[in-house]
């Protein structure tokens, strides 16, 4: 399994609706970190598979990718205001 594997499955709606609260399920996982790194997944993946858009699999990471990506930006945004 790799890195983006395990961000791909990992439970991010509870991530993102349990944010900043006490009793968070992932209380240490810094937003920014996480952005930070799946960005330069996204990137990584992007040029390492370029014949990665002809399969759904690859395009259904790429999507929940992007989704979280704009969440976590939308979530740093909202805290940082």
């Amino acid at each position: 399994m790799t890195l983006l594997d395990l961000f791909t499955q990992w439970d991010w709606s509870t991530y993102l609706a349990d944010y900043g609260r006490p009793t968070c399920k992932y209380l240490r996982v810094n937003p920014h970190t996480a952005l930070a790194l799946l960005e330069k997944m996204k990137d990584t993946s992007r040029k390492n598979n370029v014949f990665a858009q002809f399969r759904k699999n690859e395009r259904d990471k790429q999507k929940l990718i992007d989704t979280v990506v704009k969440q976590l930006r939308n979530l740093i945004s909202a805290h940082q205001s």
